[in-house]
């Protein structure tokens, strides 16, 4: 029988968008949203800290800023040294002193926990996502074909590849390293570029942890830590758990553990996305591509060129069966979309997963 508890609710964390301490994004989660799938993976966290710049890209034109930072806090907190031992058949050495406690995380639903962590904790955590700019060209093109350079310093004649950009072409031919490709262009290039703001924001979610696992004393393990059982997979089996730690609060993890989600016991989303945002032309000098195929029909891409006049000796020399040339829009975001609000967190903890 699985134990079910919902957490106290113990105080508020209050979450800037784009400010440390912010909550990981949607993809950064430990745990998976209550009745979801999930993305593909094995339900293991992804956040590193690292989201919450802005970017563009010239061939989508579109952009995006983070809803949330996910920079490690540290709470006043050390984190632990976690060894990740082996203390026998399906046992792994994890931290069980100075607040931490041994959990399973990444379960399919609710109801998921695996029998050897048999009390489950429900929480909320923050849907992530970001606001997008994407950028419309108006008063020309970027449509065209590609010229490619090659040899020393990609001094070679310009050599033009025929099929026009957004054709997928079957051909036999090596393209070499280094190689220079450069937008040909049959027309004039945008004169405007419009701008539209798009709201990516995910609302909070449900996440799922699994506690209640019998640990022993055992040699094989640091003197912080105890050994408890691997996770397994949930009761569907369905989705192997992530070996996790968690702790009070926004603190940092440690380097063996460092897939880092803030949940807790309740989540205020108040952010939106600021109106307006704005593109520039950039000539289309930036963001086309040459992908090169295995298969006909443009299928199992081996190789990616950017085609803006650069020489690069990027990757190996190819002889694809299909190639397709992909112009850039001629845009390129100059204002990026920002995110406006916060999140406001009940009771924050700190889970750490491999």
């Amino acid at each position: 029988m699985v134990a079910r508890v919902v957490p106290l609710l113990l105080g508020a964390f209050v979450l800037a968008a784009g400010a440390c301490n912010a909550l990981t994004g949607a993809d950064d989660l430990g745990v998976l949203p209550s009745g979801s799938s999930g993305d593909g993976s094995d339900g293991g966290p992804l956040g590193d800290g690292s989201s919450g710049s802005s970017g563009s890209s010239g061939s989508s034109g579109s952009s995006g800023s983070s809803g949330s930072s996910g920079d490690a806090g540290d709470g006043g907190v050390i984190p632990p040294d976690a060894t990740l031992a082996s203390c026998g058949a399906a046992r792994v050495c994890l931290p069980n002193t100075d607040g931490w406690s041994p959990v399973a995380g990444g379960v399919g639903s609710v109801g998921g926990c695996p029998t050897t962590y048999p009390v489950e904790v429900d929480y909320r955590t923050s849907g992530g996502g970001q606001c997008a700019c994407t950028c419309a060209p108006s008063g020309g093109s970027c449509a065209g074909t590609a010229d490619l350079k090659s040899g020393a310093g990609c001094a070679s004649p310009a050599a033009n590849l025929a099929s026009p950009s957004g054709t997928c072409t079957e051909v036999a031919m090596t393209f070499p390293v280094p190689l220079q490709a450069s937008p040909h262009l049959t027309a004039a290039p945008p004169t405007t570029c419009g701008a539209t703001v798009t709201n990516n924001l995910g609302a909070p979610r449900d996440a799922v942890t699994c506690a209640g696992a019998t640990g022993t004393a055992d040699v094989r393990c640091a003197a912080n830590e105890t050994c408890v059982p691997s996770p397994g997979k949930d009761t569907g089996g369905n989705n192997k758990a992530s070996t996790c730690i968690i702790h009070d609060g926004d603190v940092a993890c440690p380097s063996k553990l460092n897939r880092r989600t803030v949940v807790g016991a309740a989540i205020l989303d108040g952010r939106s996305c600021a109106p307006t945002c704005a593109c520039a032309t950039n000539g289309c000098a930036t963001g086309g591509s040459l992908d090169m195929y295995v298969i006909a029909g443009c299928v199992g891409l081996t190789r990616s060129a950017r085609v803006d006049g650069t020489c690069s000796t990027a990757g190996a020399a190819t002889t694809p069966v299909s190639y397709r040339y992909t112009a850039s829009t001629g845009c390129g975001v100059s204002t990026p979309a920002t995110v406006l609000g916060t999140e406001t967190i009940t009771g924050p903890r700190t889970l750490c997963c491999n």
